[in-house]
């Protein structure tokens, strides 16, 4: 029975009547990234899960230290866990516990890896989807996951499975840090499982952040997401870019000296915004204040179209 639910999710999920998507040729407009990952892509046999989504590529540039923006929020990854010129271990603490990451509905597993290639061994990184698509994750780690990186593990999380949940987070020693969501809400017969399995994941009082990559395509349908799911037990905000470090780094000006007059044109955009993705970073809210629904998307996305 659990079978038979889970390839009719992946069906839901990934083959779509009229599925007519294209491999992905690499990062959208705006994200520059100093290390685009080549990984299979097979829409063929996977459908939407065999395709790099733009979303996968804006969150890597918001985890990315080499992205030279000042984001607020910043990555909730503690510096100390990401890999530099000093510490090759990419972890200067003294915490012997590792600092684990899941990510939901991985596809490719494009996020999770580069997640994985800019921390250190001391981090984990859990990569989970259905059971079809792990072959292509595990092939994709095999051949673009750096070794001196983050531990990788490719599991199978059924979205709504509570055992799945549970043998995943007793494997961490009962809680994540950081849950990680990319080009996951576009389905409105999915919305439901995903919650399920985010208050699963994230249990009350455990601090562990969700980031989710979001790029808006149907925003009638999706808005249900955020006002009548997520946004009810959870408290987020979108990754702005407050500042840019090359720039700051540089003269900043023309050979008199002066600023130019676009200097600042960035400051205070949503990451992704020229592509409409976004990325959100949130954490779960106490119990007592749950809400009924929550209109925060809509104000967010209405202000999004001042840009």
């Amino acid at each position: 029975m659990v079978n038979t639910v889970c390839d009719d999710d992946f069906v839901i999920g990934n083959k779509p009547i009229g599925l007519n998507v294209e491999a992905s040729q690499g990062p959208p407009t705006g994200i520059h990234l100093s290390n685009v990952l080549s990984l299979r892509q097979d829409i063929d046999n996977l459908g939407l899960a065999g395709k790099i989504w733009q979303s996968a590529y804006t969150l890597q540039s918001y985890f990315s230290p080499d992205n030279e923006l000042v984001l607020d929020p910043p990555s909730p990854i503690p510096a100390t866990y990401y890999k530099n010129d000093n510490d090759n271990d990419g972890h200067n603490g003294t915490d012997d516990k590792p600092y684990t990451i899941l990510e939901l509905g991985a596809g490719t597993g494009y996020c999770g890896i580069a997640l994985a290639n800019m921390l250190g061994p001391q981090c984990q990184v859990y990569i989970t989807d259905l059971e079809p698509v792990i072959p292509l994750i595990e092939e994709n780690v095999a051949a673009q996951h750096n070794p001196n990186g983050a531990q990788v593990f490719c599991e199978r999380l059924h979205w709504g499975n509570k055992q799945d949940c549970k043998r995943l987070m007793d494997k961490v020693g009962g809680r994540f840090d950081l849950v990680v969501i990319s080009d996951c809400v576009y389905f409105t017969e999915l919305f439901d499982i995903l919650m399920d399995t985010l208050l699963d994941l994230c249990i009350e009082d455990s601090d562990t952040k969700v980031v989710i990559g979001y790029k808006c395509r149907s925003l009638e349908k999706e808005t249900g997401f955020w006002d009548l799911h997520f946004g009810r037990y959870f408290d987020y905000e979108p990754a702005r870019i407050i500042g840019d470090n090359s720039k700051q780094n540089s003269d900043d000006g023309d050979d008199d000296g002066n600023s130019s007059d676009d200097d600042d044109s960035n400051n205070g955009r949503p990451l992704g915004y020229e592509e409409q993705i976004y990325v959100f970073v949130g954490s779960r809210r106490p119990g007592n204040q749950v809400k009924a629904a929550d209109d925060r998307f809509a104000l967010l996305m209405f202000c999004a179209m001042d840009y």
